[in-house]
């Protein structure tokens, strides 16, 4: 649980100390999970929890990627959730990892269904500097990555479409290209990195072409 309290520190923004308790009193108890689910697909996702409430994901800029909210008592648990996309919906079962995070990608499947990718977040993180994860949302489109724009070295390389990877990086600004395939996304500008906060990086399927989308990583608090 530690380390998913440290995780859980570099999401929130910064407060004030009397702010910071409230919104760190109280702890979720042991063997809870933190799940978010972000919409990949070209239009708006209806996800429907038997954990939790009903959530709607449009598809315009950042409010496609959900907060992270805590889903109590993971532990040899199977959750169900069903997702609705363009009148065609799907249901899965989630296993995500006791006192851990996960995201669940919901991506276009064949003949426009959704379907569900869970991802199961990688616990490393470094105070020092800014965390980012790369996220994969393109459906068929193998070796993933993120390269410094115009010829720098890759950031991430070989990410499974419904895959995901993070690492540390300092807290500076820069151009960054995503692709998969083949294929690049227009050059994004990467900036507002700071020390000791996390952010997401997706790289999304629009029309025939490739974007990304750099979100800030929230959690809405967890009350008794």
């Amino acid at each position: 649980m530690r380390r998913s309290l440290l995780l859980l520190a570099a999401l929130l923004p910064a407060l004030p100390a009397a702010a910071q308790r409230e919104v760190y009193d109280p702890e979720p108890p042991r063997g809870s999970a933190y799940l978010r689910f972000v919409n990949a697909t070209g239009g708006e996702v209806e996800v429907r929890p038997d954990f939790g409430p009903a959530q709607r994901l449009p598809a315009e800029s950042a409010r496609r990627v959900g907060a992270y909210a805590v889903v109590e008592n993971v532990a040899g648990r199977r959750l169900s959730v069903e997702v609705r996309a363009g009148g065609r919906s799907a249901t899965t079962a989630l296993t995500p990892p006791a006192d851990g995070f996960m995201t669940v990608l919901v991506m276009p499947g064949p003949g426009g269904a959704p379907v569900m990718s869970p991802v199961t977040e990688e616990m490393n993180f470094n105070r020092a500097r800014a965390r980012i994860g790369f996220y994969n949302a393109v459906p068929g489109c193998e070796g993933g990555g993120l390269r410094l724009h115009p010829d720098g070295p890759a950031v991430f390389e070989g990410v499974a479409p419904g895959a995901a990877r993070n690492r540390s990086v300092n807290p500076v600004n820069a151009e960054v290209a995503a692709g998969c395939g083949g294929r690049t996304a227009p050059v994004l500008r990467l900036e507002g990195l700071e020390a000791g906060q996390s952010h997401s990086l997706f790289l999304l399927p629009e029309g025939g072409a490739l974007r990304g989308l750099l979100a800030r990583d929230v959690t809405t608090p967890w009350r008794r």
